[in-house]
């Protein structure tokens, strides 16, 4: 073997080594970040729980007077009183209407009172709401939602 081979690899070997060792410190320096951070970041959580039931306590302590009478049952109720936006209410008198429309178009002999036709139309309606996918259904509170007359019967 001639004196320039066994250098060349003998410096690839040594390059080879420098490179390992580099990369095993970048490992090392990667776990250490992440058993840093994992450390650190329950701690944070930790912290952050015991301050968020520390301040809703604290809240929930402070908004109710002193002298206040609390029922014994009183407590969260199963239903919701959902509130829709003008926006949603607008599109759903658009659906009645399109649906009254398509109900007594043709037709000759009407009630002469709006509320009275609504009233014939409703189940109508209520197929075509169901028809569509729509989950709600033209009832008593739906027509004060949508500001049409109430039920005459």
């Amino acid at each position: 073997m001639t004196a320039e081979v066994a250098q060349s690899r003998t410096s690839k070997r040594v390059a080879t080594a420098v490179v390992a060792v580099v990369l095993r410190s970048f490992v090392d320096v990667g776990a250490a970040i992440k058993a840093l951070f994992r450390a650190s970041n329950a701690a944070s959580v930790e912290r952050r729980s015991e301050s968020a039931a520390v301040e809703t306590e604290g809240v929930a302590a402070s908004q109710i007077p002193a002298d206040a009478e609390v029922e014994a049952d009183a407590g969260i109720r199963p239903t919701a009183h959902n509130e829709l936006s003008q926006q949603e209410i607008e599109r759903r008198r658009g659906l009645v209407r399109a649906f009254f429309n398509d109900f007594w178009s043709g037709m000759h002999d009407k009630p002469a009172a709006f509320g009275a036709r609504l009233d014939q139309a409703e189940d109508y309606l209520n197929g075509r709401l169901t028809a569509n996918g729509e989950v709600w259904r033209l009832d008593a509170k739906t027509r004060i939602m949508l500001g049409l007359p109430p039920r005459s019967s």
